[in-house]
């Protein structure tokens, strides 16, 4: 009876230790996934947290600034209070774990570098809250603590500058420490265009405006294409590969994804294509059905082609006009068909189809390589790598035309013969098809 008593007492023990590791595994994750909302009174729940953000002016936004001169003036003075509940507590303040938080400011600014000031410090802090505060130093100040220009008495404890562009710039961070009680914390952000005591006549027009934002973490599916150009030149791998986002051409809605985030040191390669080097972004499924060409001739490849005057013409023209701002010139190498006297063809592309190296590398049979002039002035994209894509394991290839799987076309002329590219089967393997069939359009871009 006792040994029975004991295995039921160690089964109980060991119960309520798996229990209690299960709710300290489940804590340990990000308390907050979501930026928050706009309102003069947002709040951000999640399952072990709550945080409420009250804008004293009754909003997050900073209301757009224009027609300012340079000047001691005060242009955006924003008041915010954060008040945070710890859910994580246990039965006495200190248990459980510190909830992160942080502040900065999304903006558009069309002033040059430097020129918008801003200054932020802590206001008001009850005599119970044990909010932690760290202040963000910028690089380009590293000022701590500056009195603000005109007003003696106000000192930001972090003085920073905002760029040209469409950014987010963090400013605090810091942690609600658990809790029985509701910590809170308040903020004041003031902005100024100050006179740097050089001629500012280039400033004139300009504007700014943005909002508040706590707990930033950028979305590939919810960012603007502009703040996504912004974002990927200061961190190229801002955007998880695989990631999506909904664009819409023509009154219809296709899915793009992030196809490449690297920029490996084989990019810095003698005539490399660039189309598989930095942020590198791909329509998921297939836009359209056309022809490589009208006739069926790979002479001139994808450089002399159709399909390439094509993209970079109609179509990149009827894409939104903010995705047409943040995509760039990208260096193309394709290869060539059986053609005496032909090489490998460069070309400057905005919008390109991908070539046989950037979706497979070779398997152990049906080597693509072989067929591909350009396959070794490449690489493979980091979606089709991370897939483990190859000539002998290919459907991570495959794309969809309205919802079943179709045939895409490459850039790639078919090495052996003067009348085909290489496209892609309905399964995901590789063949090639005379240049005037019509087969899938899905192209590629990059941002910078």
């Amino acid at each position: 009876m006792e040994n029975k008593n004991q295995k039921i007492g160690l089964i109980i023990i060991l119960s309520t230790v798996l229990f209690l590791a299960i709710i300290f595994i489940g804590i340990t994750y990000a308390f907050f996934t979501a930026n928050n909302p706009e309102g003069s009174t947002a709040q951000i729940i999640s399952e072990t947290g709550r945080m409420v953000i009250n804008y004293d002016d009754g909003t997050d936004i900073i209301q757009p600034v224009t027609g300012i001169v340079p000047s001691n003036a005060i242009i955006v003075n924003k008041t915010f209070t954060l008040t945070g509940s710890n859910t994580t507590v246990g039965m006495k303040t200190g248990d459980g774990l510190p909830m992160p938080y942080k502040v900065g400011v999304q903006y558009t600014s069309t002033f040059s570098d430097d020129m918008m000031h801003y200054y932020i410090k802590e206001v008001e802090r009850p005599a119970n809250s044990n909010v932690t505060v760290n202040y963000v130093i910028t690089p380009e100040t590293g000022n701590k603590n500056q009195t603000v220009p005109g007003n003696d008495t106000y000192k930001g404890y972090t003085h920073g500058t905002f760029k040209n562009g469409s950014k987010y710039t963090e400013m605090v961070t810091g942690e609600f420490p658990a809790s029985l009680n509701d910590q809170t914390i308040t903020f004041n952000l003031i902005i100024q265009f100050p006179d740097n005591n050089e001629n500012q006549d280039s400033e004139k027009g300009k504007t700014f405006n943005g909002k508040v934002v706590v707990n930033y973490e950028p979305s590939f599916a919810n960012d603007s294409w502009a703040e996504i150009a912004a974002a990927v030149k200061e961190k190229p791998t801002a955007y998880a590969v695989g990631s999506e986002k909904e664009v819409e051409i023509g009154g219809k809605s296709y899915t793009v994804r992030v196809a490449n985030n690297t920029t490996p040191a084989e990019c810095s390669g003698t005539d490399f294509s660039q189309t598989a080097c930095g942020f590198v972004v791909e329509f998921a499924d297939i836009v359209e059905n056309r022809q490589m060409n009208s006739t069926g001739t790979n002479v001139g490849g994808w450089s002399g082609s159709e399909m390439r005057t094509y993209a970079n013409g109609a179509f990149f023209n009827n894409l939104p006009e903010d995705l047409r701002n943040a995509i760039i010139e990208t260096k193309v190498v394709s290869g060539h068909g059986n053609t005496t006297g032909e090489t490998n063809f460069p070309s400057t592309d905005k919008i390109y189809l991908l070539s046989a190296h950037e979706v497979w590398e070779d398997g152990t049979s049906n080597q693509v390589s072989s067929k591909d002039t350009a396959y070794n002035q490449t690489r493979q994209l980091d979606y089709y790598e991370n897939l483990g894509v190859t000539t002998s394991n290919y459907s991570g290839a495959i794309k969809k035309n309205n919802g079943s799987t179709s045939l895409w076309w490459l850039r790639a002329a078919s090495s052996n013969l003067t009348g085909t590219f290489l496209r892609i089967s309905v399964s995901g393997d590789w063949s090639d098809s005379s240049a005037n069939n019509t087969y899938g359009f899905a192209p590629a871009f990059r941002i910078g």
